[in-house]
């Protein structure tokens, strides 16, 4: 082996895991945000909804599988990452299923955070999961592309980041503004990939050109829709259902 081969060796081995350490980070701020409120939906025990109960266990198997999976990758066990892939692609449906009807139940139980209109709760959450859905499901089409997969992946967690996030911030003394500051903690992590992409490949993949954009525009058209009086029609019925 030439010096150039094990200057390279070297390089691999040192370089830091990055999807791993994205997982790992995102993790801790979902764990730091429901920490703030788990325990109390713990004492609330029977009293606690049976259908947020299994959006939270959905949304929990999800983020374990996301750390796992980098995790098993960076182990070198590819054929255990294609299998459990499965896995997650039909916990992938049950979170934009769950994500519905957790996002109606808040609404018509009058759940809603109170930094959040209804008609903004609705249409942020519907557009939130939407959002996710179609990055996966592009992420699952892409899966033999293994450059274009794990962006989307990546994209598709960052644009469901925003409970932990909202839990986390002490979002009540934003006001007005509380919208804008979980965007904006959102695009942090959403920039993330792209930097290390121009440190380390001096470019950004297209994977990340069209799953940051995809983040970046539903930002910019949930304000404009939530308040339009056709949201505020629909977020009153189904209080009213």
């Amino acid at each position: 082996m030439s010096s150039v081969d094990i200057g390279r060796t070297s390089s691999r081995v040192v370089r830091p895991p990055f999807y791993l350490v994205m997982s790992l980070a995102m993790a801790a701020v979902i764990i730091a945000g429901f920490s703030r409120t788990v325990p109390d939906d713990f004492t609330a025990g029977s009293k606690f909804p049976l259908l947020l109960a299994i959006h939270g266990t959905v949304f929990t198997l999800w983020i374990v599988l996301f750390v796992a999976q980098p995790a098993i990758v960076a182990r070198g066990s590819l054929k255990l990452h294609r299998r459990i892939g499965w896995i997650g692609a039909a916990l992938a449906f049950a979170m934009f299923v769950m994500g519905i009807a957790a996002t109606l139940f808040a609404i018509r139980f009058n759940a809603v955070p109170s930094f959040f209109p209804p008609p903004l709760f609705l249409v942020m959450n519907t557009i939130g999961i939407a959002v996710f859905g179609g990055l996966v499901t592009a992420g699952v089409m892409l899966r033999k592309k293994a450059e274009w997969h794990k962006r989307l992946m990546l994209c598709a967690t960052i644009s469901i980041l925003g409970p932990g996030i909202g839990r986390l911030l002490p979002m009540e003394s934003f006001g007005r503004a509380a919208p804008m500051v979980m965007f904006a903690a959102i695009l942090v992590f959403g920039l993330a990939g792209p930097i290390y992409d121009m440190i380390i490949r001096r470019r950004v993949h297209p994977a990340y050109i069209w799953g940051v954009s995809t983040i970046v525009i539903s930002m910019v058209v949930t304000g404009p829709i939530a308040f339009t009086p056709a949201a505020s029609a629909l977020a009153a019925f189904i209080r009213s259902a």
